[in-house]
């Protein structure tokens, strides 16, 4: 029987759509297929028919999940020429995104961390490869920050952006447990004053 490729592009990606919230929110072992036939409308067998099992499904909805917010990342920085006002937006977002996340559930990240590390032995080197995409992004826009002259050439990068992944991750954990915005509103003002710290004074913006 012919199955038209696109119809089942689009299958595929509105289950990867709402499995990724189901997976975020409730954890690999909290969501059953029951759960993803009732959130899909779809058969097990429709669902099984686009992923292989839900050890696959559950891969491929956390990789969804990431890359929703590296797009929505990449769109706050959209028309950002210098680099410490594109580091000082994605701060931002980071902000808004403890309450307020892309993925119902919280940060994706986090979320599979901790069950990777626990029990999902299997997702540890994906998640550990998306972590270290993230760290390794902010560790390239302070780098050109500082071979642009904007930053101060004895800045670690790699060191500073490992200690703005961590203090953000620990802070939108702190905020979602207690439900306010206080602990990340206090991590984003630290990292922009570090910013403000490796801002090279003599740096004038071009254009």
């Amino acid at each position: 029987m012919y199955v038209c490729p696109v119809k089942s592009a689009r299958t595929r990606a509105f289950i990867l759509e709402k499995a990724a919230s189901l997976f975020n929110k409730n954890g690999f072992d909290g969501t059953s297929m029951a759960d993803l036939e009732a959130e899909t409308g779809l058969t097990k067998g429709a669902i099984y028919g686009n992923f292989q099992d839900k050890e696959t499904l559950a891969g491929e909805a956390f990789l969804h999940s990431t890359r929703r917010v590296k797009d929505m990342i990449q769109n706050e920085m959209k028309g950002i020429s210098s680099f410490k006002e594109k580091l000082s937006a994605l701060l931002d977002f980071f902000g808004r995104y403890a309450l307020a996340p892309p993925v119902p559930g919280g940060c994706p990240l986090l979320n599979t961390a901790v069950e990777a590390d626990d029990r999902r032995i299997s997702m540890r080197p994906v998640v550990a490869g998306e972590i270290m995409s993230m760290v390794e992004f902010i560790s390239a826009l302070i780098k050109k920050g500082i071979r642009s002259g904007e930053f101060k050439k004895d800045t670690n990068a790699r060191e500073l952006a490992y200690t703005f992944f961590c203090a953000v991750e620990g802070a939108i954990m702190f905020s979602r447990v207690e439900g306010s915005s206080e602990p990340m509103d206090i991590i984003v003002n630290h990292c922009k004053k570090k910013l403000d710290q490796i801002s090279n004074p003599l740096w004038s913006k071009k254009g």
